[in-house]
């Protein structure tokens, strides 16, 4: 069986940047971000090795979609400020 022919189950950012099609910077911030982080594993003594579980990223990107509703919600919200 080649090498290409098995499903990778973990990405290093760069690929699951090319496979969602986000800047690794952008990723990197959703890594970070402190109320709905990108779940991953930091490997390594200093944690720098970062993997993402390819199930667990598409579980959380399908819990970031935005219902129409949503943007006139935040315009709404931000005419009333």
């Amino acid at each position: 069986m080649g090498k290409n022919s098995v499903e990778k189950e973990y990405f290093t950012v760069l690929e699951l940047s090319k496979y969602v099609g986000i800047s690794q910077r952008t990723l990197r911030d959703h890594l970070k971000d402190p109320i709905n982080p990108i779940p991953h594993f930091r490997i390594g003594a200093a944690g720098r090795i970062i993997r993402i579980k390819k199930s667990e990223f598409d579980e959380w990107m399908n819990s970031q979609r935005a219902t129409q509703g949503d943007e006139i919600d935040e315009l709404i919200a931000e005419v009333l400020k």
